[in-house]
């Protein structure tokens, strides 16, 4: 007998946000306690993903705005999303 358990698409990305807010922390905490080195290096090396110019404002004389998104990525992040799409699987 098959169940058919559907998320709602909000639901999901929900928990992959919380997911990378997790593995923010995580990445913050470890770098505080591993010393300099290979294995700090490795965790926490980040590369910026997004679409948009970081540095660059666009002025319409009334208002003055930028636009992007940027996500760091890095091994604990990816640690802290698989780890809640874990308990988004194991919840259901």
């Amino acid at each position: 007998m098959a169940v058919n358990n559907n998320r709602p698409v909000l639901v999901i990305f929900l928990i992959l946000f919380f997911g990378c807010i997790v593995g923010t922390a995580l990445s913050q905490l470890l770098g505080a306690i591993l010393p300099e080195g290979v294995v700090k290096d490795f965790f926490l090396n980040s590369t910026e993903l997004g679409w948009g110019n970081s540095n660059e404002w666009i002025d319409l004389n009334i208002i003055k705005f930028k636009t992007g998104f940027y996500i760091n990525v890095s091994v604990i992040s990816l640690m802290g999303m698989m780890i809640s799409w874990y308990f988004l699987r194991y919840f259901r």
